[in-house]
């Protein structure tokens, strides 16, 4: 084969080497995406201790002026919290201290964890456990499956329509509709 021939076929066979990978590429099972089903149970075998609270159930309890009302503990970031949160929400950070993020509250108080997901919140709702609080749960599906149903979420005490993504990843169970990196003015 001579060298011209060999350029033209190189010249002919890289572009179309190119296409293909690339159709193989976007045509490749989604093994990376990721799904409640996923993130449910991953939360369940790591933290099987803690319960879970379905937001039907949750929504009985706030609704019901009979039933003990819960202390709601946004376990996200403050930026996440500033763009909006459950109503009565009370944001606290992960790393402190239970004993000082909880000054005052009783260990028999009815608790309810949520964050984006609910890893951090089951996280911070066994450790509120091992610090003695035994009317503990944790929010299944957390703020993105509450706001995914069109259920209210707040800032300032105004409902607002947009939650934070935390990031790509874990925001592809957020609706995208509802994303909101910093709090809409």
């Amino acid at each position: 084969m001579t060298r011209r021939a060999i350029i033209v076929t190189l010249v002919w066979l890289l572009p179309l080497a190119a296409v293909t990978a690339f159709v193989a590429w976007r045509l490749r099972p989604e093994s990376k995406t990721l799904t409640w089903a996923y993130v449910n149970a991953l939360i369940a075998r790591k933290f099987p201790q803690v319960r879970q609270i379905s937001g039907d159930e949750l929504r009985r309890w706030l609704a019901n002026p009979h039933h003990a009302q819960p202390l709601l503990l946004d376990v996200r970031t403050i930026a996440e919290y500033a763009v909006s949160h459950l109503e009565h929400a009370r944001l606290v950070h992960a790393s402190e201290p239970v004993a000082k993020a909880l000054a005052g509250v009783s260990h028999q108080t009815l608790i309810v964890t949520y964050c984006s997901v609910g890893y951090r919140s089951s996280e911070y709702a066994q450790r509120l456990m091992q610090d003695g609080y035994s009317n503990v749960y944790d929010l299944k599906e957390s703020i993105f499956g509450w706001a995914n149903r069109g259920w209210p979420v707040y800032r300032h005490g105004q409902v607002v329509h947009h939650v934070h993504p935390y990031d790509a990843y874990w925001g592809s169970l957020l609706q995208r509709r509802l994303w909101a990196f910093k709090p809409a003015h």
